[in-house]
């Protein structure tokens, strides 16, 4: 997997160990699309977010966000690469008011992508649109007590 916040920013933001504590924890979905699809690039679109989570590991600046041409130029390089996948992350991605934009052009370029959400941003309308974008997998984060 290549971190696309390291490759920019020189350093990374989650491991998959500090995520999910063991690879037993990881959806199957994700980890089909991860063997299948090498490499995956993790992009933290942003590092806004409508949560305060106490161990939200997202340090970069709103103003670090590239804007959607900045964005578009990335997935133009990526698709010339020929990365099979891209995680859309954050922050909560949601939060960009171009997410569906670059993840519909993202697609027209021959990349298949996931997102990694809060989840309480979907609404029907806003599930509508991330299948109408093209997305191959929506992961939903569910953080809270164990019991």
């Amino acid at each position: 997997m290549i971190s696309l916040t390291k490759m920019i920013k020189g350093k990374a933001t989650v491991s998959k160990k500090l995520t999910y504590q063991s690879d037993e924890h990881i959806p199957k979905r994700l980890v089909e699309l991860s063997r299948s699809l090498k490499p995956v690039v993790v992009w933290n679109l942003t590092a806004r977010c409508n949560l305060k989570c106490v161990h939200c590991y997202a340090y970069t600046e709103p103003k670090d966000e590239l804007n959607t041409t900045e964005v578009k130029s990335v997935i133009d390089d990526l698709a010339e690469m020929k990365i099979p996948l891209i995680l859309f992350s954050g922050g909560e991605p949601l939060l960009r008011s171009d997410l569906f934009e670059v993840a519909s052009y993202a697609t027209e370029k021959g990349l298949k992508i996931a997102l990694s959400t809060n989840g309480t941003l979907i609404t029907q309308k806003t599930a509508q649109k991330l299948k109408e974008a093209g997305f191959s997998y929506v992961g939903v984060s569910l953080d809270g007590l164990k019991d």
